[in-house]
This record gives C-alpha cells, sequence and structure tokens, in this order.
C-alpha cells in the first residue's frame, strides 16, 4: 500500500507517560496546590478518566504493561528495574523471621514482547521513542531494540542525572541521557524533551507516513530539583496545614504540565491543523504519588482523598490521570467514569488506527475505543500483583476491583501464615478505603478472591511462598515503624455505640482516639439505608439523619479512620471500623 494511502487512512498516535504522577497531582484533577493548565486544556478538548488505573504501583511493570499490553504478573516484571533484578525470577522460600517469602522480578522487558511500537513500526509508522524508558540496565534491551527508529533516553535510568543541561551529575563520570546533547544554560529538562519532540515530528510529518511518539517524561521521578524560576510562585502558594506543599514538587509539574503546552501549541498552529485532526493523544501516568519521601521537610506530595502511594496496592498507588485527545472521535470536555488500566492502550490503539493484532498475540488488556466513542462498555475487573515485602510501603498483595468493589489479598498475612488476610472496600461510598468491609461481607470477599486466584493461575504469577512456621499473625505486626507514626491513633471508639429513638433526628459524630480526641472520620450505611443517612463532611465529621421509622426497625452504620498524611500513618493495616446502632422503639 502506497504511504500516502496509509497516512491519509491510519491517524498519528502520541503517547505521553508521567513518571510518579499521582491522580491528584493537578489542579485538573482537583489539586488546590498544583497548577496543571495545559493537562486542563488537553482534557477540555478530550475524554478525561475518573477511574483509570496503572497495572502496577511502579514504574517499569507499568511500562511494560503499555509496550507488551499484558500484566506485569504475565511478565514476571513486578517491580523497577534494578542491579538487584533477576533474569530468571523466581519465589524465594521465606527467612525464619519472615511470615513469606520475598519474590524477584525480571531485569528486562524480553524481546521476544512484540511490541506496540514494533507493530506500528511493521504497519508503516515511523516511530520514536523520547525520555524515560527504564525497563532494562542492558543496553541491547533499550528502546532501539524494541520497535524505535529515533530514540532520546530509551535505556535503563530510573531518573534523570539533573534535570538542568548538560544533564549530567556534577563531579563525576556517570553517563548523561543517551543522544540528548547539553543545551544552553538553565534549560530544563522537561521543557528540552518537548522541544525534541517537536523537532522530531517536523522532521517526519511530510514523510507521508504516519507516526508513533513516545513523550515518556522522567518527571516527577527523583532527584527532586526545582524549577528555579518557579520557585517563587510555589513558595507562595505553599500552605503548610495542606499535604500537598512541596514548592520543589510544585516547580516540576508544573514545568511538565508546560512541555505539554508547547507540544498542544505547535500542534494548534495554523499550519499543523492536519497533523492535530489526525492525531490521537493518550497521557497518563505510570504510578500514584511519592508519599515515602521528602525535602526540606515536606512531603513530596498527598494523594488524599486516596489512601497510600507509590509501590502499595491502596487507590494512591494505582489510580492515575488519564486524559485522551481524538478530534472527530472524542467529544470535547467529556468524562468517562468506567474503570480502565494501562494495559488496554495497546489494543485500543490497535484498533484506533485499524491494525489487526498479531496472531498468536496475548493482550491482558482489552480495546476501549468505544468509552472514547461515548459508547457503553463493561470493563472487565482490575488487577494489581505487588507480591513484594516493601515494608512501610505494602505487605506483598493482589487486589481486584469489579464494579465498585475493590478486594486486596494480603498473603499469607493471616493467622500464623495458614491463610491470607483481606481488605474489603466500596470505593462508590468509601473512597478513603478507611472501612474494611471483609468481616461484614464474607461472600463478597470468596466472590472476588476467587477471581485473583484465577488470575494468578492464568498468568502464571510468581506469589510468596508462605512460612508455615510462622508463630504470629502477620496482619497484626506494624507494617510501618509505630514511632514514626505518632499521629496514627491506636484504638478508635464512638462515645456511644447506640442510638434509642422513637422520632426523626440528627446528630454529628465524629471518632474518638485513646486520649479522647476526635479524628477525622468517614462512615457509610450498612443496613437500614431506608431510614437512615450518613452526610461525610470536610471537616472529618459526619453527620447521621434519621427519618422516624416503625418500632423494631434500625440501622447499622460503619466509621472508619480517613486520616494520616505520610506512609507510616497510612499504609498500615486498616483499623476495624466502629459501630453505631440505631434503633426504633
Amino acid at each position: 500500500m502506497p504511504s500516502a494511502l496509509i497516512a491519509a487512512k491510519k491517524p498519528n498516535v502520541i503517547v505521553i507517560l508521567i513518571d510518579d504522577m499521582g491522580l491528584m497531582d493537578s489542579s485538573t484533577y482537583g489539586s488546590k496546590f498544583y497548577q496543571t493548565a495545559n493537562m486542563s486544556r488537553l482534557a477540555k478538548e478530550g475524554m478525561l478518566f475518573t477511574d483509570a488505573y496503572a497495572a502496577s504501583p511502579l514504574c517499569s511493570p507499568t511500562r511494560a504493561s503499555i509496550m507488551s499490553g499484558q500484566y506485569p504478573s504475565r511478565l514476571h516484571m513486578t517491580v523497577a528495574v534494578t542491579p538487584k533484578s533477576k533474569e530468571k525470577p523466581k519465589a524465594l522460600a521465606p527467612a525464619p523471621n519472615q511470615y513469606c517469602g520475598k519474590v524477584e522480578s525480571k531485569n528486562h522487558m524480553p524481546l521476544a514482547v512484540y511490541t506496540l511500537a514494533e507493530a506500528l513500526q511493521d504497519s508503516g509508522y515511523t516511530t520514536a521513542h523520547i525520555g524515560k524508558w527504564h525497563l532494562t540496565e542492558n543496553p541491547k534491551h533499550n528502546a532501539e531494540n524494541q520497535g524505535f527508529d529515533f530514540v532520546i533516553g530509551g535505556a535503563g535510568l530510573p531518573g534523570p542525572p539533573d534535570y538542568y543541561s548538560p544533564y549530567k551529575r556534577k563531579g563525576k563520570k556517570a553517563k548523561g541521557i543517551n543522544n540528548l546533547s547539553p543545551g544552553p544554560k538553565g534549560e530544563y529538562l522537561n521543557e528540552r524533551l518537548a522541544k525534541e519532540s517537536i523537532k522530531w515530528i517536523k522532521s517526519v510529518q511530510d514523510s507521508n507516513k504516519p507516526f508513533y511518539l513516545n513523550l515518556w517524561h522522567y518527571a516527577v521521578h527523583g532527584p527532586v530539583i526545582e524549577k528555579k524560576d518557579l520557585m517563587p510562585k510555589y513558595l507562595e502558594r505553599r500552605d503548610p496545614n495542606n499535604p500537598q506543599r512541596c514548592p520543589e514538587m510544585g516547580t516540576m509539574i508544573d514545568s511538565m504540565d508546560n512541555s505539554v503546552g508547547m507540544l498542544l501549541d505547535w500542534l494548534d498552529k495554523p499550519e499543523n491543523k492536519a497533523v492535530k485532526d489526525n492525531t490521537l493523544i493518550i497521557l497518563t501516568s505510570d504510578n500514584g504519588g511519592v508519599i515515602h519521601k521528602e525535602t526540606n521537610g515536606n512531603t513530596w506530595t498527598s494523594n488524599r482523598p486516596l489512601r497510600g502511594g507509590k509501590a502499595n496496592t491502596y487507590e494512591g498507588g494505582t489510580r492515575v490521570p488519564w486524559i485522551v485527545r481524538w478530534p472527530d472521535t472524542i467529544k470535547a470536555g467529556s468524562v468517562c467514569t468506567t474503570p480502565v488500566q494501562s494495559i488496554d492502550i495497546y489494543p485500543t490503539v490497535l484498533e484506533a488506527v485499524n491494525i489487526k493484532a498479531k496472531k498468536g498475540l496475548t493482550f491482558d488488556g482489552q480495546s476501549i475505543l468505544p468509552l472514547l466513542e461515548q459508547r457503553k462498555m463493561e470493563h472487565q475487573p482490575i488487577f494489581t500483583d505487588f507480591q513484594h515485602l516493601f515494608g512501610v510501603m505494602c505487605a506483598p498483595s493482589s487486589s481486584v476491583r469489579v464494579g465498585d468493589m475493590k478486594l486486596i489479598r494480603f498473603y499469607h498475612a493471616g493467622p500464623k501464615a495458614q491463610s491470607h488476610a483481606y481488605e474489603l472496600f466500596d470505593l462508590k461510598r468509601d473512597l478513603y478505603e478507611s472501612i474494611n468491609l471483609a468481616a461484614y461481607m464474607p461472600e463478597k470477599v470468596k466472590e472476588l478472591d476467587r477471581l485473583i486466584e484465577a488470575h494468578i493461575k492464568e498468568t502464571a504469577a510468581l506469589v510468596p511462598i508462605a512460612n508455615k512456621s510462622f508463630q504470629k499473625t502477620a496482619s497484626k505486626i506494624a507494617r510501618s515503624n509505630p514511632k514514626k507514626a505518632a499521629l496514627r491513633p491506636k484504638t478508635l471508639a464512638l462515645a456511644e455505640t447506640i442510638i434509642k429513638t422513637d422520632s426523626a433526628g440528627s446528630q454529628v459524630i465524629q471518632l474518638i482516639d485513646q486520649n479522647g480526641k476526635s479524628r477525622q472520620t468517614h462512615a457509610l450505611v450498612l443496613g437500614g439505608s431506608k431510614f437512615v443517612k450518613v452526610k461525610n463532611n470536610e471537616d472529618g465529621s459526619v453527620t447521621v439523619t434519621w427519618n422516624k421509622a416503625p418500632a423494631g426497625h434500625s440501622a447499622k452504620l460503619l466509621f472508619g479512620w480517613k486520616g494520616g498524611a505520610d506512609c507510616f500513618e497510612i499504609n498500615d493495616w486498616t483499623i476495624p471500623p466502629c459501630e453505631l446502632l440505631i434503633k426504633a422503639h
């Protein structure tokens, strides 16, 4: 087929991947601190997804999922690539003091994987990868060997040596970023990558071939190096009471957003209208924001109202921004609440550009083209596997979301490592993941756990080996350091556990800790919602309202702690909910 005809029928594709950017790390998704006018601009011209997930709470696995369309567990690539990663990973026997053993992770994405870039390249696309790759530490698995004609970066660096030109560590012999020459003094990496992306598009736009571009930012991964000219802005915006208050991180996100704007500005030029109208842009992140590190006493970010962050399976670790623009196909300013996942990108792009998947190719994801076209579709369950002992970060776990219900299986964390421990959340009524419903909905736990078990077997995932000699209950051992979690309550209670009433009424309720102090509280009605309602207030209190009910009727309410700012306070086991019974008499 002549290349001009290929270009006429097949849209260009740009995948913008941001590193370590959580769902709430933008004004687009509701941050009061970070400013992301260009992400908002992209959303106004396209579709914003509210319930999008990275396939993993860590970078390398999610990146592999995008390029392969497969679960990280199927690839046995489940943590970030480091020198400790293995050629042939396995599950290790536990040490005597461990309730379960460690699980190793693969040190590269195999060349045998038929990547999205290779599929497009073989169908007449010219391809480029600009930015972070982090799918290997061996050059033979770099991006130029995985389907890309042109590469800047594309190697094993988790973060850049420096965000400022010449992009090398001072006083060290460490290499810079592959194929990226030093820029003028004061040049910042985010904008430079945008310039290189535009330069590359210009070089291929008249080739009569469609193009595929990965603009995969190093930002906002560490090292945290502020963009100096933006510091006054974020120092002024900083509120010490806001969990998002790191000005250095604010400048990095702002600069990344500016790089998106540079690309959009170029596409908006009248002479580039044909390119813009024929280009599909997908913007997302590889995992949630980092809450376990700080700069100058400020935690890098907060994912609240989501719980947790990078390297755990709570929502803060995996729910990410996801925006898609495709003129003439996507309705401008549309919002999608259907859950999607990074494994969906590959099959979606293939269907969007009208390319049939290679025979025998395994896809775990599914095309979400119907959603982009404003058609209804049911998405498959969302699975996340993080089978690793990461201490304060997370216990080894797998999770599944079906509809609004999410189950987390913590491997071998039950009594004496003889069983798993479970946390069940209703994300529609409890986005904070503050109320563990596992004890109240055992059949739902069994139903969802069967899905996890089937997923593990189908993907041949490596899972932790139990320590059958472990005599304690792992779920009662603190995952974080209690000394560093001074603000985490030790116990929680309600001032009263039964309200007897013969008339309509209302009451404001909060949980009380071991010192009698009121704590941030979230509640839901477990049973009896016909005559009892709850309103979860921004100040951390709960307003409970009830109507007059026939004698003998009752309602059960559950109250959980939704507080915590850092990983030590948030990532430990969920504190059991407190029960309130409202009885009509």
